[in-house]
């Protein structure tokens, strides 16, 4: 793959990855991008302060920008570089000169960012399609575009929009986009069910009448909008979408409080009303990605299977990360990975020991859906993968291919992207195979940053909250996935397929790349 001559197509792919409701955990964005992982460092700095995060934890965030932060050209030229760098690395103690340093670069890097990245593109470079595709990605939704809204914006510049510009100039675009203010939104909210009246109402309310009248002053069909009233927010957001969404949000909220404080329901309708939007949207069963298909596999979806009851209960608790609000997520999701995964004293630890489940898992996972794409497109991969269900199997058939040098005839950009990447982990496995895990720890430690930003320090609102719940919560999906296969099939304990991930990806330079698809066998 000429991956210099195709970087555009490769890019504009993953952009379209990362803003896809429906990409798996295996190909999503894994983690914020440099300007929201700056303001997250500032935040945990005045947390160190006041003893609700520790220095071990500062220093952690600190160290995954230094690592990043070179690679990202949105930061601007190398002399900006050095002095970011310069500023974090001290101790970085809140209010002080090298604080005060790094929150005034970081203000300066973002107005820019996006115009940087598009100076960059057009030197003559080698630039990485994924890294540039990740950082420009993460950059926009880190600003609060919600990612369907982003999905439309590119795919129409993309495919549709006439005369074709090359993706420096929409890049450019995007900067005068990402530079436009918070815009104030009026939406509706209506209730099918509401507590008794003698418990007040809330904000903005309006009864039934009202809102059929709102609907059709704002040229919405109220036609088959069986409601007891509503609320109009005012809400300030990037789009529709996310105005939708915040919304949606707040409303969960009053909702929660009200089921503790009344017994009672307030139960809202499944869709919002946005004013200026051309339809409603769709605000039930919202999911952030999570998917522990193992359970389903194995059968144990209503049956207490395992032996050990921590373990079952652990996956009951990650229902609220995937649909229920932010704080309730963070608490209950990072509860599971610890229960399954901690050691005394050392609870930040398990985030390290997911990492290395889910950067195991990611080999097969990725190969076996090549494997299907290659079965349909690619007569040669067709014959070899006749008759071969197992995934496992599936899986080595690519990979050989692949070693092998074979020609691979692919027609979509993003499993063309997906085949450049398994190609670097295979002939680079152990370098490769780490740098997955770097990327995946640093989500999880995230994930126990915003925990006890929240549960300890009482924060409902973290700079990085959105964004880690965005990021994490797909991957500790794979990981517990995983970790459900061994131990209900296995009956293998959490901690030992922890153990044979991190030894599998340091020893895994020594041995056969095959061996990839066999890391947590």
């Amino acid at each position: 793959m000429d991956v210099v001559n195709d970087f555009e197509s490769l890019a504009t792919a993953r952009l379209l990855d990362f803003f896809g409701s429906g990409t798996r955990w295996y190909r999503s964005l894994w983690n914020p991008g440099l300007i929201l992982s700056l303001r997250e460092i500032l935040e945990a700095s005045h947390a160190v302060q006041t003893s609700i995060l520790s220095e071990s934890a500062l220093t952690f965030a600190v160290s995954s920008v230094l690592r990043t932060a070179p690679f990202d050209s949105g930061v601007g030229d190398r002399t900006r570089l050095k002095a970011l760098q310069e500023a974090l690395s001290t101790k970085l103690r809140f209010g002080g000169l090298d604080y005060l340093a790094a929150k005034q670069l970081t203000e300066e890097i973002e107005s820019k960012y996006l115009s940087h990245w598009a100076a960059h593109l057009m030197k003559p470079s080698n630039p990485n399609p994924e890294r540039v595709a990740r950082a420009i990605a993460a950059h926009l939704l880190d600003l609060g575009f919600n990612s369907d809204y982003l999905h439309r914006w590119w795919t129409y510049r993309l495919h549709y929009e006439q005369p074709r510009r090359s993706l420096h100039e929409i890049i450019m675009e995007a900067h005068a986009l990402a530079s436009t203010p918070l815009r104030p939104f009026t939406v509706l909210v209506a209730f099918e069910s509401v507590p008794p009246r003698k418990f007040g109402r809330p904000g903005g309310w309006t009864d039934a009448p009202a809102v059929s009248q709102w609907l059709q002053a704002n040229g919405f069909d109220n036609s088959g909008v069986r409601q007891r009233g509503g609320v109009l927010l005012q809400v300030e957001a990037r789009d529709g979408r996310a105005a939708a969404d915040a919304a949606a949000e707040e409303v969960e909220n009053l909702a929660a409080r009200a089921r503790v404080a009344t017994a009672n329901e307030l139960r809202y309708l499944p869709q919002v009303w946005v004013a200026g939007e051309p339809a409603p949207y769709s605000i039930g069963q919202r999911s952030r990605g999570l998917n522990v298909g193992a359970l389903i596999r194995e059968n144990v979806v209503y049956t207490k299977a395992g032996t050990e009851e921590a373990v079952d209960a652990a996956f009951e608790m990650l229902a609220p990360l995937q649909a229920s609000s932010p704080i309730a997520a963070i608490a209950a999701g990072w509860a599971a990975v610890e229960a399954l995964l901690s050691e005394p004293n050392d609870r930040g630890g398990a985030a390290d020991r997911l990492a290395s489940i889910v950067a195991c898992s990611l080999p097969r996972a990725e190969l076996t859906v090549l494997s299907y794409v290659l079965e349909k497109q690619d007569a040669d991969m067709a014959a070899a993968l006749a008759n071969i269900t197992e995934n496992r199997d599936r899986a080595a058939v690519v990979a050989r291919a692949i070693l092998a040098g074979q020609p691979l005839s692919l027609t979509g950009w993003a499993d063309k992207a997906a085949l450049w990447r398994m190609m670097r982990l295979l002939h680079r496995p152990g370098e490769v195979l780490e740098d997955i895990r770097s990327y995946a720890t640093a989500t999880f430690r995230r994930l126990y940053r915003q925990r006890n930003l929240v549960l300890h320090g009482g924060r409902t609102n973290p700079v990085a909250l959105r964004a880690c719940l965005r990021t994490a919560a797909p991957l500790v999906g794979a990981g517990m996935d995983r970790i459900a296969h061994s131990y209900y099939v296995n009956k293998r304990h959490p901690l030992a397929t922890a153990a044979q991930a991190r030894i599998a990806i340091t020893t895994i330079a020594g041995q056969d790349p095959l061996h990839c698809v066999d890391l947590l066998s």
